[in-house]
């Protein structure tokens, strides 16, 4: 069983189904451009490969498997509007050139309302998100209004289950550190993040990658983000 494929415990389901309904962005989470958005667009941090799978195979052990379509992720602004795509890729491909490649760790699990959240030190990140935010500020979510940098371990769970997972983590995991080599654009589509561009710092030009649907079927579909080396 790969580290992306790796199966959840039944257990950690939530009561009953969880619907289409349920997966419908909050008012918070729609930019404001005055105007019904039909593609919204994701902006994460890219790591190494090696920190990118073992902060994803923890994720994997805990999140319910039903609805996790993602691999674990840093997310910088979660609903960047499709109308304004050229004027964010601009400012995206601008802000890369002036970073080279920064280290990433894992710290804290901590926990979120309905499951467990992951700190990460980054500080740089910070930075990138205020330069990138003063840009964009006047079309942003209430949600890209802030920014926290941690990986969601577990999420849609009992609060006792949480509470389970959270000492689990404590105990068993023993903190992940990366380097971040870039940025990665993502479009939602209907909770799967499909890569739309790699940019990676300190170049002016961008990368050619292809690299398909960000989701868990196989371990072939994920990028190799950035090739730098890191250790557990």
């Amino acid at each position: 069983m790969s580290q992306l494929s790796a199966a959840n415990n039944g257990s950690h389901s939530r009561d009953g189904a969880y619907t289409a309904q349920q997966y419908a962005r909050k008012p918070d989470h729609t930019p404001q451009t005055g105007q019904d958005e039909s593609e919204k667009y994701i902006l994460a941090l890219n790591t190494d490969t090696l920190h990118h799978h073992v902060v994803t195979a923890l994720r994997n052990k805990h999140f319910p498997a039903n609805i996790n379509k993602l691999s674990a992720h840093v997310a910088l602004f979660r609903a960047l509007p499709g109308s304004q795509l050229a004027t964010v890729q601009s400012a995206i491909e601008h802000v890369v050139r002036h970073y080279e490649p920064f280290p990433i760790s894992t710290g804290e699990p901590f926990l979120m309302a309905h499951g467990v959240g992951l700190e990460v030190h980054v500080e740089p990140a910070k930075h990138i998100y205020q330069v990138l935010k003063r840009q964009w500020n006047g079309f942003l979510s209430t949600q890209d209004q802030n920014f926290k940098a941690h990986y969601t371990i577990q999420n849609k769970v009992q609060k006792s289950i949480a509470q389970k997972t959270l000492v689990e983590v404590r105990q068993d995991f023993d903190g992940s550190n990366g380097m971040v080599s870039g940025l990665s654009l993502y479009l939602y589509d209907r909770g799967y993040w499909r890569l739309k561009e790699i940019y990676p710092f300190g170049m002016n030009k961008k990368e050619e990658k292809e690299v398909p649907v960000v989701e868990q079927d196989d371990e072939d579909m994920w990028p190799s983000l950035g090739g730098s080396k890191s250790s557990k």
